[in-house]
């Protein structure tokens, strides 16, 4: 418990003039707020000046003066907690990224080596079993909801992509600071141009107007898919909203080229369109930089697919990642790039954060050679959807005679409550967290 502080915390007996609550508020001061002292001492020298008559009418500033430094601090805890602010977890420690924090975390992956999950949550229980797992594996990770998840949040009567993202990290922020030794960034996912009006771009807005508040922002990172229009259409919004995330304070990412499969209504055949090129590569630097305008990931295809296939039917080349990153840095060394020093700094030859779409089906092979290519960033949705709803399945077929009420029965209450298959669902899916999390090599590294 911290110290009381106010009249209450004087030594019984203490007589409440003057001299007393003045020696009270400035012990309390000095030992909370040290660097407001000269500022306490000057008024009440000021205050000192005035007649008596005038100094007692004017006695309750005194008291209200006091209060000053704690309505700030807790104005400004209330904040990162309520209002989508960087949480604390009950150590102290970060859990919610702030800007500073996420930055640290893409640059410790990307000069490490390894990448973090990032899961689609669709319900405070999928969100739960996300940060079970990350506790779990010892690993900072990504919590990201798309378009229908976020809508999905908000209920089926409000249906409203921007107020289920709100609610979504209100929770997130609430519930995140028990788990004191991970950090975790919020991130929308897979937002097409026909949802920015009404997603993207009003959370922006929401978020630049926390920052100007002096607060932090509710979202670390959104990402634009710019998949369905032309480059040049797509790269003209991608420096739109790089704007906009620098006055917000978030991390922008970007898709180039076309992911296939289906995604909460995205859909692209499976062809060479789902293949990026070295040229967009140079072209994406040409517009965006390559941080000197903002910080962005960006998610170039390499014959990704949403969905769930076997093994093998998806015809992924790595390799193309490293032939982007390869050929851009040749660029900047040949003078052809705006000089990204500190970007190369942070990951020699990968000048690119890059984010890896689509990795159902991919093979672990696959998979480590796209983040050793400067893959920081991998989404990993249709998994983990397996994994909770076939524990729910287990236990009603376990269970069937219990879940149901048949031939009269009434079955058997703690079976059918839904905290009973819940637990499950979240622990099964925790553990698809966690094994994403060791293949993807960000096990056991939580920032400290």
């Amino acid at each position: 418990m911290p110290k009381r502080c106010g009249i209450g915390s004087m030594p019984p007996g203490t007589p409440l003039s003057s001299p007393a609550i003045f020696y009270v508020a400035r012990r309390d001061v000095y030992r909370r707020f040290p660097e407001r002292i000269t500022l306490f001492d000057t008024f009440m020298v000021t205050f000192a000046t005035y007649p008596t008559h005038i100094r007692f009418h004017f006695l309750w500033a005194i008291p209200l003066f006091w209060a000053i430094p704690y309505a700030f601090a807790g104005r400004m805890a209330w904040c990162r907690k309520r209002r989508g602010g960087g949480g604390r977890g009950d150590n102290g420690t970060m859990t919610i990224a702030t800007p500073e924090r996420y930055a640290q975390m893409l640059d410790a992956a990307r000069q490490g080596g390894y990448a973090y999950p990032a899961i689609n949550v669709t319900s405070t229980q999928t969100l739960n079993a996300a940060l079970q797992g990350f506790a779990e594996a010892e690993s900072d990770g990504i919590i990201q909801v798309s378009v229908g998840g976020a809508a999905y949040l908000s209920g089926q009567r409000v249906n409203d992509r921007v107020t289920g993202s709100l609610a979504f990290a209100a929770f997130a922020h609430e519930v995140a600071a028990k788990y004191p030794n991970i950090t975790i960034a919020l991130h929308t996912d897979h937002c097409a141009k026909q949802y920015l009006d009404e997603w993207v771009r009003p959370l922006l807005d929401h978020e630049t107007e926390q920052v100007k508040r002096g607060q932090e922002p509710t979202f670390q990172s959104h990402m634009w898919d710019g998949s369905t229009v032309l480059l040049n259409e797509n790269l003209d919004i991608a420096e739109e909203l790089l704007d906009k995330s620098q006055a917000a304070h978030t991390v922008l990412e970007i898709e180039i080229g076309a992911v296939g499969g289906e995604e909460d209504g995205h859909s692209a055949a499976i062809n060479d369109k789902l293949y990026s090129t070295p040229a967009q590569g140079i072209a994406v630097a040409q517009r965006l930089g390559l941080g000197e305008r903002g910080r962005y990931m960006a998610a170039f295809t390499f014959g990704n697919v949403h969905g769930a296939y076997k093994p093998g039917v998806v015809k992924l080349r790595p390799e193309l990642l490293d032939e982007i990153q390869a050929t851009l840095a040749l660029a900047v060394q040949a003078g052809e790039m705006p000089d990204p020093a500190r970007t190369l700094d942070v990951a020699p030859g990968k000048p690119f954060a890059l984010v890896f779409h689509g990795g159902s089906g991919s093979t672990p092979e696959e998979i480590a050679r796209a983040v050793s290519y400067g893959v920081v960033k991998m989404n990993i949705d249709t998994d983990t959807q397996y994994a909770f709803s076939r524990a729910v399945a287990g236990h009603m077929f376990s269970h069937y005679d219990a879940v149901l009420k048949i031939d009269g029965e009434v079955g058997n209450k703690k079976m059918y409550d839904p905290r009973s298959w819940g637990r499950e669902a979240e622990s099964a899916m925790a553990a698809r967290v966690v094994e994403a999390c060791k293949q993807l090599g960000s096990a056991g590294k939580a920032l400290k």
